[in-house]
């Protein structure tokens, strides 16, 4: 069970009365300390927050949570506390719309200060606060649909003395507020940091809009003078009156804040890109609006953002000015804290492998499993049974993924009993094929950790999701596909041909996929069950997935080519390696022979079978290999050597961080994610075929 955050005099409290999306508000005290007695702050936010006391950051990082299940933090702040009186400033970010990780709530914020057993602050209506002055509210500027706002922030207002006065205390918000579950996340040192091109700027045909205007400017170079080089400051002058511009390379992969400390002539704007590649010789900004803005005072700028994390390899500076100095420019990473094994493979290749699998989970893991850190940070069920599994091997950890799968139990949808596309959030949005991982992924939870009271608390939750799939089952003997005219539901299995399914299934189906993951999800909840003492329930969703096994080879295996196909309404002809394995770890293919799946599986292609077969992706190979596996343990080397091939080829091309497809940036009409954590496979297979 959750531990609760207990607020003996605090409120809930607000700026103002009538709070509006993309807010930020401050709020700042005074309270007395005594040498030697441990000092704590207790808080909670909707919908982010960042604390300063006497000046230096102290913490930051509301946990991701439900507007009905709110978590707060209890921080130990002794090391920022002096004797006697001490300041503090509380910045929060409301966000006021719903993304893919976050549920809108009310604008508000909780805190109380305890010295010893004193409380010696706490927030109230005579708590004073003020609108940001240098973070600008109601911008918003989205960075993505997924991610939802940038930033933006106005240095010329740092020493604004614009007024604070008491705040208004917010009704509706709960009490009922849960202690953080997890640890909280760690703000490592800065970057490593090297100029990679630096030249003018010019923009062509402005919009006003930043994003598509960095993307067509027109560039000009300027030689690196040959002192520049890693770590090492330097300064940039236009000799054609154009503003000048810099890209900066942090040398690999990472996940955190922007930090910089340039040096300026004057006030001007900057625009601040960041992305994971440079193939068009700049940061890509076109397809989404992977920026924020920078109202630069004269003179030194120093700036360290706590709210956004980015995820990038490069920041680019459109500095509004013809002449910069600049002495530091990168990121300072932020983490979960996590024990890293080291890997023994005794093979080069195989424990850079493993090495670049552990960097690409950990930029995946912050309040939640993420399914990437630049484009979405979003948790989804599918990605996070790749993340956790993989991650009992790598980190031998098991708090993050209990509270991951106790934040997805959150999402089951009155409406039609399946999980949300995401965690949390409200989009109406869901993919029905994923709501079916979290049996396995709650499932290989207590298999890893032995730990079976989650599952327990959850068991109402997977009975409900379970029955909005068997309650829908007609006369075939399977469930149809899920439908309406509502854009509501998402057909999707993985990004490959015939199987990507569309944003809003309308049209009635049986979809083989839908039946294999199913009768896998099944045989999961009956182990489930069983391991809580609930022997019926075993027996009966084991017998529910045998049957559901005969309808499957009944309706889509072809005797003839002795393979399953995906749909009973349209290609017919074409067969998915996916879809083939799934059928094998579910049990469906035990009824036939088996020889042509295999041959197929070997080849992730057609091999010399003749037929259409359709590739499996990436992440997806994890089927693959488990279903060769499970046909024949003979197939370990084979497997591991496929590994190699594949991730050999990613390392080639510079990846120090694995990609959400092996077509890495040139996907998803250029805007592949080049570290995605479903994508870090080979940990589990090194580890369990050695």
């Amino acid at each position: 069970m959750d531990k609760k955050l207990d607020f003996s005099k605090a409120v809930w409290i607000w700026e103002n009365d009538s709070p509006k999306t993309d807010e930020y508000a401050e709020f700042k005290g005074s309270f007395t300390a005594r040498s030697g007695e441990k000092t704590y702050l207790s808080i909670s936010a909707d919908s982010n927050y960042t604390v300063s006391i006497n000046g230096a950051l102290a913490t930051f990082g509301q946990y991701a949570d439900y507007p009905f299940y709110k978590v707060g933090d209890r921080v130990d702040i002794s090391d920022f506390v002096r004797d006697g009186k001490n300041d503090f400033q509380i910045v929060v970010w409301y966000y006021g719309r719903s993304n893919m990780t976050y549920t809108v709530g009310k604008a508000g914020v909780i805190f109380e200060i305890a010295c010893g057993n004193d409380i010696v602050a706490y927030s109230s209506e005579n708590t004073l606060s003020r609108l940001s002055p240098v973070y600008v509210s109601h911008k918003n500027t989205e960075i993505t649909t997924q991610l939802g706002f940038s930033y933006e922030y106005d240095a010329k207002n740092e020493t604004d003395e614009y007024r604070f006065s008491k705040s208004v205390e917010v009704s509706g918000i709960t009490y009922d507020i849960n202690e953080r579950p997890i640890e909280k996340t760690v703000l490592r040192k800065r970057t490593d940091f090297k100029k990679a091109f630096g030249g003018t700027y010019r923009f062509i045909e402005p919009t006003g809009e930043i994003s598509p205007d960095m993307q067509k400017a027109a560039l000009t170079f300027i030689r690196a003078d040959r002192s520049e080089g890693l770590n090492t400051p330097f300064s940039i002058r236009s000799d054609n009156g154009e503003n000048v511009y810099f890209i900066i390379d942090i040398g690999s992969e990472e996940c955190g804040f922007l930090d910089f400390d340039i040096t300026l002539p004057t006030e001007c704007d900057i625009f601040v890109a960041y992305g994971e590649h440079l193939v068009d010789g700049r940061v890509r900004t076109h397809k989404r609006n992977f920026t924020c803005v920078y109202h630069a005072k004269k003179g030194r700028n120093a700036f360290l953002n706590t709210f956004r994390r980015f995820g990038c390899r490069y920041l680019q500076f459109f500095v509004g000015t013809t002449e910069v100095s600049v002495e530091y420019a990168g990121i300072r990473p932020v983490e979960y804290p996590l024990t890293f094994k080291k890997p023994a493979a005794g093979n080069l290749l195989r424990d850079t492998i493993y090495e670049v699998s552990e960097k690409t989970l950990s930029l995946c893991m912050h309040e939640h499993y993420e399914d990437c850190p630049w484009r979405e940070q979003a948790l989804y069920t599918m990605d996070s049974r790749n993340q956790m599994l993989f991650g009992y091997y790598a980190f031998s950890e098991y708090r993050f993924p209990r509270a991951s799968l106790n934040l997805i139990s959150k999402g089951l949808r009155d409406s039609d009993g399946l999980l949300s596309i995401c965690f949390p959030t409200d989009n109406p949005l869901t993919i029905p094929s994923f709501s079916l991982m979290y049996f396995v992924e709650m499932r290989e939870y207590i298999d890893y950790s032995g730990d079976t009271t989650l599952a327990e608390e959850c068991f109402p939750v997977l009975q409900k999701l379970m029955s909005a799939f068997l309650d829908r089952i007609d006369e075939s003997g399977l469930c149809p596909n899920f439908y309406d005219d509502k854009k509501t539901y998402w057909g999707f299995y993985e990004w490959s041909e015939t199987l990507t399914g569309v944003f809003g299934e309308s049209t009635p189906c049986i979809e083989c996929p839908l039946n294999a993951y199913l009768s896998l999800a099944l045989r999961n909840m009956a182990e489930i069950s069983k391991r809580i003492g609930k022997n019926g329930d075993a027996e009966k969703y084991l017998a529910a997935s045998e049957k559901i096994n005969d309808a499957l080879v009944k309706t889509f295996c072809n005797e003839k080519v002795k393979l399953f196909t995906s749909y009973s309404d349209r290609d017919r002809e074409k067969y998915s390696v996916l879809v083939n394995a799934m059928c094998v770890l579910c049990g469906a293919a035990d009824k036939i022979d088996r020889s042509v799946i295999c041959e197929i599986l070997k080849a992730n292609g057609a091999g010399d079978t003749g037929l259409y077969i359709i590739p499996i992706t990436l992440s997806m190979h994890v089927f693959r290999y488990d279903a060769l596996l499970m046909i024949d343990k003979g197939y370990k080397d084979f497997i591991l050597d496929d590994i190699d091939r594949l991730y050999l080829g990613m390392l080639r091309q510079g990846a120090t961080s694995f990609w959400e497809t092996v077509k890495g940036e040139r996907d998803f009409d250029w805007v592949g994610s080049l570290c995605h954590g479903w994508s870090a496979l080979p940990i589990y297979y090194y580890e369990t075929l050695k």
